[in-house]
């Protein structure tokens, strides 16, 4: 639309230069043909000057434009690796508090010992202060031999080494106490930082999202960014389809089974024509878009060969599977907007093999998985081949 009107404004400008400039030359024709051509010429060089200048201008419009979408796919990148970072930073909170857990529980074991202790030590020096024990004279002349005083005095070593014994591990486990308070400090100064990190990560995604909806409302008023993706995407269906085409008539493999469904979910936008869920406008939708759960696994339709997996423009994230001849035709699956993927170029897969995750690359506006069943390269309705 920016284009077209640019353009009407330029034959505008031209039409009512050519308007004056006109107004000039008619009344000398009857002066000589040689003026009225110089000036025509001229007309006509300012003519080209004006639609070579227009040109430049939609030329660097375009520019700015795919510059645009360039940035749309970055922020979309951005924003998956945003949601990688948050999970990380969940499992790390989730660890560190079961850590304070176990310390906390720790904490009142080492509190009740040395309740016990502290307890055990006073009665034991209650016995040595206040004189219950037995005096070392009464011990003498109550015993009936040397034999017996001995044992009685080494006896009562042992009850005093005993003593000193608890006094020790006392101390020891008061260390432990202060040293196991110290790491439950620690563990929630850790929880307090992960946390900062994921707030910061929410900021981020805030922006991101805040972007990537300006973008999405752009490219749904710029009429001109929509045909040019839309030829874009015709491009590279083609290109997959002649890139399958090339794969099956390599291919030896022969698929007997029926295909199965490749993630649970509902069928959010059925094949065929329908209103572009970005653009607004009426496209040719080549698969089935199914609604599941953000990352959940993928799995492949039935046995077959990897012929692509990556970055495919609108289609974002991308697995092709080649499943050779099905009933006598050249079959293929592919599975777009992945999270991330989970195959190779040329590894085989058998059926219900994990090929990808779901996510939200590519033209998408929400995690979904998009479908498609290729028969010869072309699309076809994968409704009459899935459950």
């Amino acid at each position: 639309m920016h284009f077209r009107f640019l353009y009407k404004r330029v034959v505008a400008v031209f039409l009512v230069g050519l308007f004056f400039a006109s107004s000039i030359i008619w009344p000398d024709l009857s002066y000589g043909k040689s003026d009225n051509e110089v000036k025509l010429n001229g007309v006509k060089s300012s003519i080209e000057a004006k639609r070579k200048a227009a040109k430049e201008k939609i030329d660097e419009l375009k520019r700015k434009e795919k510059i645009e979408i360039n940035k749309l796919y970055i922020s979309q990148r951005k924003l998956e690796a945003t949601k990688n970072d948050i999970e990380y930073c969940s499992v790390k909170l989730h660890t560190a508090k079961s850590k304070l857990t176990v310390l906390e529980s720790q904490l009142s074991n080492i509190s009740y010992e040395q309740n016990i202790s502290a307890r055990r030590a006073g009665e034991r020096i209650k016995q040595i202060y206040k004189g219950e024990r037995i005096s070392i004279l009464h011990l003498i002349f109550a015993a009936h031999d040397i034999n017996t005083f001995l044992d009685r005095v080494y006896y009562q070593q042992r009850l005093a080494d005993h003593d000193k014994k608890l006094l020790q591990d006392l101390r020891l486990k008061t260390r432990r106490l202060v040293n196991a308070k110290q790491d439950i400090e620690y563990q929630k100064n850790s929880i307090v930082s992960t946390i900062g990190v994921m707030n910061q990560k929410k900021s981020q995604i805030t922006s991101s999202i805040s972007v990537s909806q300006y973008m999405i409302s752009k490219l749904r008023t710029d009429r001109s960014t929509y045909e040019a993706a839309e030829k874009e995407l015709a491009r590279q269906s083609q290109s997959i389809a002649s890139m399958i085409g090339k794969s099956s008539r390599r291919s030896s493999i022969r698929t007997t089974t029926d295909f199965l469904r490749p993630v649970s979910g509902m069928i959010s936008s059925p094949f065929g024509w329908r209103r572009h869920p970005i653009f607004g406008s009426r496209s040719f939708h080549s698969g089935v878009d199914i609604a599941g759960k953000n990352r959940s696994p993928i799995r492949a339709s039935n046995t077959g060969e990897v012929v692509f997996t990556g970055w495919y423009g609108g289609y974002g994230k991308v697995v092709i599977v080649n499943h050779g001849k099905y009933k006598g035709t050249s079959t293929s699956t592919l599975y777009a907007h992945l999270s991330s993927t989970a195959v190779s170029v040329g590894q085989e897969v058998k059926q219900g093999q994990t090929v990808g995750y779901e996510g939200s690359t590519g033209y998408s506006t929400g995690p979904h998985l998009h479908f498609e069943v290729r028969l010869e390269g072309k699309p076809t309705n994968p409704l009459n081949y899935i459950p």
